[in-house]
Parts: C-alpha cells; structure tokens; sequence
C-alpha cells in the first residue's frame, strides 16, 4: 500500500474454502464495481483473482477467472449511482461484450468501453485476463449513446494507451497517488481528447512512452521516435509545435519518476544518487540541477518535504 489516497491490494479464490468462492467473488467485485448480476458457468469450480489499484475515483484491476458473466442493468444506476465508464482490455482469452446497441467479443489487442449508467453484459466462455479501468465520466469527453466502444490497439493512440495501462499495472507498488493518476489520466486523454490537434496527440503519445522508457539511461529522442512508429523529424516538428522537444519530454518523464521515488516509502533508504541512476540519470550533478530548476527544490530537500 502507498501513501494515503493510493491502495493496492490483491484477492484469490484461493484464500478461501471452495465452499466459499462464488460469495466471496460476488462481494469482492461488487465492491470494485458496484451492482451487477453474476452467471457462474461451473460455480464448484470457479476460480480467480485481482489486483486493484485505486486512487480515488480512479480505479485499475488486472483480473483473471474461469468462466463468468456479469451484467449491469440500467436499474443498477438507481440503486447504487455509479455514473462510470468500464474500460475492458483483455491480455489472455477473450470475452464477449454487450452494450445498448451494440456487440462484440475483443481479445489481446482490442479494448472496449461501456457504460454503468445505460448498462452492459460481459461473458467469457473459459479462462480470461483483463485490465479494467473505471473512467469517471469528468475525464470522458466523447459520447456513449450507444453504451459500448471499441478501440483497436495496435497502433497509434491504442497501441500507447495498452502501453500505459499495462506499465501501470506492473509498476503498482512503486507508484504514489499522483503518479497513479497522471498515468491513468493521460492515458483516458489519448481515447476521449476529441478534437485534439495534432500536435496535442503527438505530445500525448511522446509523454505515454517517454514515462514507459525513462528508466532507461540509453532512452533518447531516437528511440522515442522508433517506438512512436514515426521519423525522428516528424516528432520534433510536432513537439515544436507543441512548444517543446523530444529530449525536453524524456528528461520531464524521468523527473517526474524520480519525485515519484522520492516519496515512495519503498525508496526511503536509496540514495538520491541511486534514485538518479534508477531514474534514467546519467550524472548526478545534471539531475540535481534538472531537479532544481523543476521543483525549486534540491532532491534532498525534496525528499525532507516530502
């Protein structure tokens, strides 16, 4: 668990007697999902887990199980208010989805969004794994009429939005309250952003993968053009238009995690220099410097504050 206002926890069947499975599921995703039916293909031998990660309304659960359906109804929303987007990107298996007007069944590499306000219906036929994440409704800024939306994840803004979830995800116990939800927050943008102008979405994208690769000291402008699927000259025309550079987004992610790693009481006892190198920081002297004229503060007297 991180400092207050950020909690991960994990959850098994396993824990529990088989007798017990099937209530304790119930109650476990009622509670991180709020009101929904369950249809158990084989309840003697269901099983399954989750690591939630939840930073006020801002929610993200790598979950796995046999077969299941859950379904919201749109009565739901009277009982329990929840006005939220489930964002559904499965990484092994694949479930069927079903919106207002709409169906379809999405595996590794599709996602799809649907509505606890107009209701929805996920099944799985067999064994599945998935990352959900709870979009509140402020950061959403497309429309939902129909209750369900697809994305396509191989490239582009899906292909860095994956990215960043699943970084998220894997990086649970490192990050703090704010780095959580940047990530989460950047990540709803590059899908519901709209209109934004190109220079926007090239901006986005750089910042997604910047913050995946930072750690890495051989990380550069280079690279982050090779995995943004674009010449190193097409991002640095975008990012001048946006007011800034490819070295300018890397150094930004790679301060941004060493405050990070600052407050984190898993990195009390590193040294500032560790977190440096740790954090994609070639020379002490430059990331006290970069720090400095970033925060006001030096990492030391960062960490004191913190």
């Amino acid at each position: 668990m991180g400092p207050p206002g950020y909690v991960t926890a994990e959850a098994d069947t396993d824990a529990v007697p088989r007798a017990s499975r099937v209530a304790f599921w119930r109650d476990h995703v009622t509670q991180n999902h709020g009101r929904l039916d369950f249809g158990f293909r084989d309840a003697d031998r269901f099983a399954g887990g989750t690591r939630v990660q939840r930073q006020g309304d801002l929610q993200l659960v790598d979950f796995w199980s046999t077969a299941i359906a859950y379904e919201r109804l749109p009565s739901g929303y009277d009982g329990d208010g929840a006005d939220s987007l489930r964002i559904v990107l499965p990484t092994s298996g694949s479930i069927s989805v079903v919106g207002r007007e709409g169906h379809t069944r999405i595996g590794p590499g599709t996602a799809a969004a649907v509505s606890m306000r107009l209701g929805f219906r996920l099944e799985q036929d067999g064994y599945a794994r998935a990352l959900i994440l709870s979009c509140p409704v402020r950061l959403w800024t497309a429309p939902v009429s129909a209750g369900l939306v697809l994305w396509e994840l191989g490239h582009g803004a899906g292909a860095v939005f994956r990215t960043m979830l699943r970084e998220a995800s894997t990086q649970a116990s490192t990050l703090d309250r704010s780095s959580f939800a940047s990530i989460v927050e950047s990540a709803v943008g590059l899908l519901s952003r709209g209109t934004a102008s190109t220079e926007d979405d090239v901006l986005l994208q750089a910042r997604a993968v910047a913050r995946q690769y930072c750690d890495d000291a051989a990380f550069g402008p280079g690279e982050l053009a090779l995995r943004l699927g674009r010449s190193l000259r097409s991002v640095q025309y975008g990012l001048r238009r946006a007011s800034t550079s490819p070295a300018s987004v890397i150094r930004e992610a790679r301060l941004e995690r060493a405050a990070s790693r600052l407050r984190h009481p898993a990195w009390a006892a590193r040294t500032v220099s560790s977190v440096a190198h740790a954090s994609g920081f070639g020379s002490l002297s430059a990331f006290n410097a970069a720090f400095r004229a970033r925060y006001g503060l030096t990492p030391v007297e960062y960490r004191g504050e913190a």
